[in-house]
């Protein structure tokens, strides 16, 4: 982006605000001073919802990154754990896989159930 692009991109945000108070100054000047306090409260009431909206979305959001930060130090801790296991020697492994085994209950379903 060039100093004319930036340039430009002012003047036409200026007009867009100048063309928006322009409508703003003829419709109390036609309606009265009514509209004025109307489309000021429609405002604010809008500005609120939005406020409320935001930051509920922002504590969502930070109750998902301190749940991600969560999981992902289990998930260090578990990679952790498997590269010390992985260190063992192949037979020392298969012994200590067995004895895992063996000490895991089975929760498939009997037969017949």
């Amino acid at each position: 982006m060039t100093d004319l692009d930036t340039i430009l991109a002012a003047g036409q945000a200026l007009a867009t605000v100048h063309a928006a108070v322009d409508q703003v100054i003829s419709a109390a000047l036609y309606y009265g001073p009514g509209v004025l306090v109307t489309a000021a409260a429609v405002a604010a009431w809008r500005t609120g919802q939005w406020t409320v909206r935001c930051h509920g979305q922002w504590l969502h959001d930070r109750a998902d990154r301190r749940a991600y930060t969560a999981r992902a130090f289990r998930l260090c801790r578990v990679a952790d754990s498997a590269d010390a296991v992985m260190a063992i020697p192949a037979d020392d492994l298969n012994h200590y896989l067995d004895n895992k085994l063996a000490a895991t209950p089975d929760l498939a379903p009997e037969e017949g159930r």
